[in-house]
């Protein structure tokens, strides 16, 4: 495809395994999570968006899976997603989104993969 959008990279949403899962089962899932991100990733011949979000609504997060920190009661901190470290030193260094859009509100930013 052109374009590939993978959104919510926030750790216990890509990957999500179960925290009551056994052991052995947690890294089946991991493995095949981490599988199907690589294809993902791998499919995009322009344009590749890996999105995810730096702030969430404690208990928006809570309801999704998704890990979070900080001491806040209300918002609290994603945590990003396990996969996007592992795609090492030469990937993409992450841009805010709201840079995607121009202040004119005239369009997205393309960048080349």
């Amino acid at each position: 495809a052109d374009l590939v959008i993978v959104a919510g990279c926030i750790e216990g949403l890509i990957p999500t395994v179960p925290d009551d899962a056994a052991p052995d089962a947690a890294q089946r899932a991991l493995e095949e999570q981490r599988r199907l991100f690589y294809v993902a990733i791998t499919r995009a011949t322009q344009t590749l968006v890996l999105s995810s979000v730096t702030r969430l609504q404690r208990a928006d997060a809570h309801k999704m899976g998704a890990k979070v920190t900080g001491e806040n009661r209300t918002e609290a901190l994603a945590l990003a997603s396990r996969f996007l470290a592992e795609m090492g030193p030469d990937r993409p260094s992450a841009i805010d989104g709201r840079s995607l859009v121009s202040p004119s509100g005239g369009g997205a930013r393309s960048e080349e993969r």
